[in-house]
């Protein structure tokens, strides 16, 4: 009976709707078609692994101006994303199941040509990558850009070392390390964070056949006030972030890896303040600005909260110049080609936010927002 009426009332709004006046003159079908995105965009890339269906992992393109969705790419299971704009590639290492979710599994990685989207090649890698959110450091290339390292785990770590024109790889095996720091100068060079609180350092043979490893002295204590492995490029070589506020200023393009400065940037009047997040904080080379999401009541396991602020600290000027209000966010970029924008994400609201940096104070203001993905961890802005 329900069944019945409820059909009779469909069939009557159509009726309706097909006699308003001028219905059928107004109605346009939509026409399909392709398009590629223009090489002089900038962009803002989002990396969702898509938790609630993490076999549909997937990367958004955005046009950094403003924020608008130009294209999406499938990054299947936990995804690692790698944009390459030199290269006009955009690397995704990813897994795929036979039966998407169970049956035999495939780790490859995927080159999308970044104006068309599609995929032009495919690497086959071990099945050992680690299936983690897209932190840039599970994924990175070569400062010649010629080969891309992946981080393994099993649990066992180790990291893969792949030539992007042979294809010619090599496994090198990191027990009690995590993350890769590819070496500023030197293409066949990258160090790892390790347990005891040293950097490991590994230089390979131009072969892929063999490589060296050097360990550092201890150089953090792990345990009273362990790293991000999140870090930042500066001049002079990686910038690091403890989970206590301190930056670490690393040089890593030697055979074994040195602590330059360390630098406290939380204030005696905001002892309770921290930094937190997946990617909890973005450095200008050129100034040596650090832009850091901060929020309030620091305890053991909040290295991960959201921001109420974002700090402005001068490295060079070792000192905290700005405090600005931004709650929420998780991860944070600067843009490579405009260094008055950052574009973060916001886990809580569903969305990607753009700042402007204003250049005499170093304030931050929104400038910009769209509701898009599930749960966005990477956030990049390359050109």
């Amino acid at each position: 009976m329900r069944t019945s009426v409820f059909k009779r009332l469909q069939f009557a709004c159509t009726i309706l709707l097909l006699s308003a006046p001028g219905t059928a003159a107004e109605f346009k079908p939509e026409s399909a078609g392709t398009t590629t995105i223009p090489a002089v965009m900038n962009r803002v890339y989002v990396a969702d692994a898509a938790l609630p269906h993490m076999v549909d992992g997937r990367i958004y393109v955005l046009d950094a101006a403003d924020l608008s969705l130009k294209g999406m790419l499938e990054a299947g299971f936990a995804g690692m994303m790698l944009a390459a704009p030199d290269k006009r590639r955009i690397y995704v290492a990813t897994t795929f199941y036979e039966r998407l979710t169970r049956g035999k599994r495939t780790d490859v990685i995927q080159v999308f040509d970044d104006q068309t989207l599609k995929v032009i090649d495919e690497i086959p890698v071990p099945t050992r990558r680690a299936q983690a959110l897209s932190y840039r450091s599970l994924f990175q290339r070569s400062s010649d850009g010629n080969f891309l390292f992946i981080q393994n785990a099993t649990p066992a770590t180790s990291i893969s070392v792949v030539d992007t024109t042979s294809k010619r790889q090599l496994e090198t095996p990191t027990p009690g390390c995590y993350g890769i720091y590819p070496a500023p100068t030197k293409p066949l060079r990258f160090s790892t964070l390790c347990g005891d609180g040293t950097i490991g350092t590994y230089t390979i043979s131009s072969n892929l056949r063999s490589f060296e490893r050097k360990t550092s002295a201890k150089l953090f204590d792990a345990s009273a006030d362990p790293l991000f492995v999140h870090a930042e490029r500066d001049q002079d070589g990686y910038v690091f972030l403890s989970f206590k506020g301190k930056l670490l200023r690393a040089s890593l393009d030697g055979e074994s890896a040195t602590i330059a400065e360390t630098l406290d940037i939380i204030p005696a009047d905001a002892a309770d303040w921290a930094p937190g997040g997946y990617q909890p904080f973005a450095v200008d080379p050129k100034s040596g600005m650090a832009y850091i999401l901060m929020h309030p009541g620091n305890k053991d396991g909040a290295h991960k909260n959201p921001s109420a602020e974002i700090w402005a600290y001068d490295i060079r000027g070792k000192r905290l110049v700005a405090r600005s209000q931004a709650a929420n966010l998780t991860s944070l970029t600067l843009s490579a080609v405009d260094p008055a924008l950052l574009f973060g994400i916001n886990p809580v609201d569903l969305k990607i936010e753009r700042f402007t940096i204003d250049a005499a104070s170093r304030r931050i203001s929104r400038a910009g927002e769209i509701k898009l993905g599930e749960t966005a961890a990477l956030v990049e802005a390359p050109r």
